[in-house]
């Protein structure tokens, strides 16, 4: 009996000895694990230049400290990583440091830290835009994604292209005054539509011109519906050294010279909440209901009017509505969700889209249409003698998938030969115009990073 007792007490010391060998060895693992991370980042860090930094000099908004951060952000991103993998932090804060015993996923910091280590990126450039139009470059052409602050001042977003970084902020609050010194290379995306907001973009130019670490700046721009834009040239010609490398101009200017003067399109309304073209969405085999659609302000003595009441006869003579027709008489610089939905609904069951003239021969309309599918017919004239003297340059450069008329006169015949084109040929037409819209947005955005790379970096 005696000797059954003493044969469990030694048992029970035995599991207690396994239980706390295996406990050390998983304390010794846990250590190991966080002194290798721990070396890896001072890895990182040497490999960057980083150096520990004196906080004294932090109130110097100019100091030599600010040369002393990591200039990609890669330790910025670890660093505050460890301690919460979801805080969303561009700048990073020398001021907290890290706390090995907080709660993280070991596997997740590991992915980071080999997704951080391997990525392959030489230069960070800035997109700011107080406009929509900064959200149809970075969206459509760049095909960035956007996340927006919780507290709504901006969307944001990142994206490596040929080496380069590229990080975006689009929002009507945003001010080139709040640009953070660690920005060397900006391209800045602003309206010059009208007097009252070339006042702002000029406002931004001059604030840009004010900050010393800014080493190399471009411009997107709409510039005058008019093409009244002389007043950029000053700032792309200045021996100051935040001279504009280059600027992208929409509308026909003269200024576009192809050399540091590119055009740029108007795009789609994204400021109206136009959609990203998303080509499963778009029915190409499906029948649509209506030949064409019109559905737009209809200005007092403008050829929006020879439009209606050319439709009106056409109408009148078929014996039915053959398009869709809805004007205003009064602009409006937003839509309800219901209003959005109704046009884009109609552009995709329309295959033709009647394209007018307003203040400027271009419109948002023939890139709205392209993308879903629909034909565009475009009124093919110079509205302003400011503008160059061949309308829809870039279109016609791009060999868009455009019918040009001088007249809504021609109209009738236009309609009459569509309706003797078979489904089978429509649906063949739809299917090319989304591709070729796709193909325009890729150019586009190869046109664009391309150059940045040679203007800012002289990158071949």
């Amino acid at each position: 009996m005696n000797l059954r007792i003493a044969g469990c007490i030694l048992t029970l010391y035995m599991i207690a000895a396994v239980i706390a060998v295996a406990y050390i060895l998983f304390k010794r693992s846990q250590l190991l694990s966080q002194l290798s991370l721990k070396d890896n980042i001072s890895h990182l860090e040497s490999s960057l230049g980083y150096r520990k930094v004196n906080t004294n000099l932090a109130s110097n908004r100019y100091g030599s400290w600010r040369n002393q951060r990591p200039r990609d952000g890669t330790i910025a991103r670890i660093w505050r990583g460890i301690v919460d993998l979801e805080l969303d932090k561009k700048y990073w804060d020398q001021w907290a440091p890290i706390n090995f015993s907080a709660q993280y996923d070991n596997k997740k910091i590991s992915q980071k830290l080999k997704h951080e280590m391997l990525t392959d990126f030489e230069y960070d450039v800035d997109i700011w835009s107080n406009n929509g139009l900064g959200e149809y470059l970075w969206q459509h052409i760049l095909k960035g994604e956007v996340k927006l602050r919780p507290d709504r001042l901006y969307q944001y977003g990142e994206k490596i292209i040929r080496k380069v970084k590229y990080r975006f902020k689009g929002g009507n609050r945003l001010n080139v005054a709040f640009l953070p010194d660690t920005t060397e290379h900006i391209v800045l995306v602003l309206n010059a539509r009208d007097n009252r907001t070339a006042a702002t973009a000029k406002d931004w130019l001059d604030g840009l011109a004010d900050l010393e670490f800014i080493q190399n700046a471009g411009l997107v721009l709409i510039g005058d519906e008019m093409c009244d834009n002389t007043w950029l040239l000053p700032y792309l010609n200045s021996k100051n050294r935040t001279s504009l490398k280059f600027i992208y101009l929409v509308y026909d200017s003269p200024l576009v010279n192809n050399v540091n003067v590119f055009q740029f399109p108007l795009g789609v309304a994204t400021y109206r909440n136009f959609p990203l073209p998303a080509f499963p969405d778009i029915v190409v085999p499906a029948y649509r209901k209506y030949v064409c659609n019109f559905m737009g302000t209809v200005y007092a003595n403008s050829s929006r009017e020879n439009l209606v009441e050319t439709l009106s006869h056409i109408h009148e003579k078929a014996g039915r509505q053959l398009c869709y027709i809805k004007t205003r008489q009064d602009w409006k610089s937003h839509e309800t969700p219901q209003s959005l939905s109704d046009y884009v609904s109609v552009l995709k069951s329309s295959d033709l889209t009647l394209c007018p003239v307003g203040l400027n021969s271009e419109s948002y309309r023939i890139y709205e249409a392209l993308s879903v599918g629909s034909l565009p017919v475009v009124e093919d004239r110079v509205v302003t003698d400011n503008c160059a003297e061949t309308p829809f340059r870039l279109l016609k450069v791009h060999k868009a998938p455009v019918i040009y008329i001088k007249d809504w006169s021609e109209l009738a015949v236009i309609l009459e030969k569509e309706l003797q084109i078979s489904e089978d040929a429509r649906r063949a037409r739809r299917a090319d115009i989304v591709s070729w819209y796709e193909r325009f947005r890729q150019t586009l955005s190869d046109q664009f990073t391309q150059t940045v790379s040679s203007k800012f970096f002289d990158m071949k």
